[in-house]
């Protein structure tokens, strides 16, 4: 989904103008938290140091701004020379230099925001930014009153975490009270004001919940006052590398698994409405689902609709973890079961109504979600709509192959249009359906899934669903580590054949297959239900419909019973 387009003179002023029109068109949309104000300012920085630094300079510059998924991809290209020796100057650029053109502070500003760059040299030149909406780096506030320590830990912090910078008491409070932060580490001495006056100023905003807060001091007299008021631990100067880079580490994992007990106490009663299950058939259907989740949980959910006719699956993805996610899955939730209440909604229809409720209501910017919405009709059909979420994929004896459903993510955009892809399994297909926690460098543009996950799934075509998910969420553990960083959610359905429908019979294993991956064009439309035959004729369309289901070898044998 293109955002942005613009070229225009490759001068300082322009550069200011695509700022300026750039956040116009951001400001439009439902961006997560301070995502807007982060990617602007990066793209501001990075097109000024491309005016300034080329040579020989741009006499054009082109901003392009595209949404996949949930990943933001800002690509610059300008007609100069090359930037020479971008890649040093950005591995460099330190957040306490001054403003000069020469330290670097704007590339460190940029770098800040962003999860990824790559500049390629021309001509023309580009160079390519990318920012995941959902990114999980804490946030870390330094405040220290020296400009050579505040650059030290800047320095020695950043390649960890985001970072957030105070020379003193009220600049700090500033950036605490209209930014998210995870951690504060603060100078016990900032100027005239003590590093405790910052510790009860928090103490008494009741708006957030409490900041861990590491204290650097060399006076140990100190300590017991700070404690008392809420300092998590100390740091004593002068400060050791490794000892920083653990106490903050440390620091924040002891935050989480307090919020977690928290949650565990007050949350119990909301897991039903969040935790993601499914019956284990649905018509000529079997499912399997299988979770893992981050620090407290709750971000991903799955809710079964029956409807008539049909069985309706919503999986989601919501943006933000721990209580956030938590609170964004619940309203998610409630939102999910009342949608269609009073007249039954197409996968379409039913995504346009959700996310325009979600971008009318300002109280749901931490309900930011994926989504999606897939239909299991009684015949054995499929129709699947997507808001931004990686594409699902089907698994058969010929291969894997992704179905192509797109659309923006909840709540991204007023009105937003989504459009629906129908299709059908065969007698043991699977259909694979993943949040993107399972892989987020390559789920996160909401893409396809990646083949290490595919591959397993397809090495144990021959077992039941149930089986398999469990085998692949071992796989899954291995690969990603028993603390994920994201909550993830992994749903197999396959097709049955209308026999072992009839005659409640397992799944018959299928032979494996070695995975193919490719894109491919939507199938062909299919009707919700068959038509019916003329009382007293045969209806040839059902016993088409009986072949394609039990394969050619299965019709043969089922022809000489009857």
């Amino acid at each position: 989904m293109k955002l942005f387009e613009a070229r225009r003179p490759a001068t300082l002023e322009e550069v200011s103008w695509l700022r300026k029109a750039l956040g116009r068109q951001l400001g439009e949309l439902r961006l997560p938290g301070d995502v807007a104000g982060e990617m602007v300012l990066a793209v501001a920085e990075l097109a000024a140091n491309l005016v300034a630094h080329s040579d020989p300079p741009p006499r054009e510059l082109a901003v392009e701004a595209v949404l996949d998924g949930i990943l933001l991809t800002v690509t610059l290209e300008d007609d100069g020379g090359p930037f020479a020796g971008f890649e040093t100057r950005w591995a460099r650029a330190t957040l306490a230099g001054a403003e000069d053109g020469v330290s670097g502070r704007g590339l460190a500003l940029a770098r800040r925001a962003l999860d990824a760059v790559s500049y390629h040299r021309g001509p023309p030149n580009r160079l390519v930014a990318h920012r995941r909406l959902a990114r999980r780096r804490p946030v870390v506030l330094v405040v220290e009153d020296e400009d050579v320590l505040l650059e030290t830990y800047l320095g020695l912090l950043e390649p960890h975490f985001r970072l957030l910078a105070a020379a003193n008491l009220k600049d700090a409070l500033d950036i605490a009270a209209g930014t998210t932060v995870d951690l504060i580490l603060t100078d016990f001495h900032l100027g005239s004001d003590p590093g405790t006056a910052l510790v009860e100023a928090l103490e008494d905003d009741s708006e957030r919940p409490p900041i861990p807060i590491v204290m650097i001091t060399g006076d140990p007299s100190v300590r017991r006052r700070a404690l008392e008021l809420g300092v998590d631990t100390f740091l004593t100067k002068p400060v050791q590398p490794a000892a920083l880079i653990e106490t903050v580490n440390l620091a924040l994992l002891r935050a989480t698994r307090q919020r977690a007990r928290l949650l565990r106490y007050f949350g119990s009663a909301l897991d039903n409405l969040v935790r993601p299950a499914l019956p284990d058939r649905l018509g000529p259907f079997n499912l399997a689902v299988q979770t893992g989740t981050a620090d407290i949980g709750g971000g991903d959910l799955v809710v079964h609709l029956p409807r008539s006719g049909f069985d309706r699956i919503v999986m989601a993805d919501v943006m933000g973890h721990g209580i956030n996610g938590k609170a964004g899955a619940v309203a998610q939730a409630a939102m999910i079961r009342a949608l269609d209440v009073g007249g039954q909604l197409g996968p379409s229809d039913y995504l346009t109504r959700w996310s325009n409720l979600i971008f009318s209501e300002p109280g749901f910017d931490a309900a930011m979600a994926t989504a999606l919405v897939i239909d299991l009709w009684e015949d054995g059909a499929i129709e699947i709509a997507s808001a931004g979420h990686p594409h699902p994929m089907v698994l058969s004896r010929s291969g894997a192959k992704s179905v192509m459903a797109d659309g923006p993510l909840l709540g991204f955009t007023r009105d937003a249009r989504y459009e629906s892809v129908q299709l059908r399994l065969d007698w043991g297909d699977r259909l694979l359906l993943a949040t993107d926690g399972l892989d987020p460098n390559e789920l996160a543009s909401g893409g396809p899934c990646p083949d290490w996950l595919i591959g397993e799934v397809t090495e144990r075509a021959r077992q039941p669903l149930a089986q398999v998910v469990e085998g692949v969420s071992h796989r899954i553990a291995e690969r990603i580590g028993p603390d994920p960083e994201d909550d993830w959610t992994l749903i197999l359905i396959e097709g049955i054949s209308w026999a072992q429908r009839a005659e409640g019979l397992p799944a018959m294993a299928m032979p494996g297959a070695s995975p193919r991956p490719a894109p491919v064009k939507a199938p062909a439309m299919v009707a919700a239900a068959p038509a019916s035959a003329p009382a007293g004729l045969l209806d040839l369309a059902g016993v088409s419909a009986l072949r394609q289901a039990v394969g050619p070898e299965g019709f043969r044998r089922l022809a000489t019973r009857f």
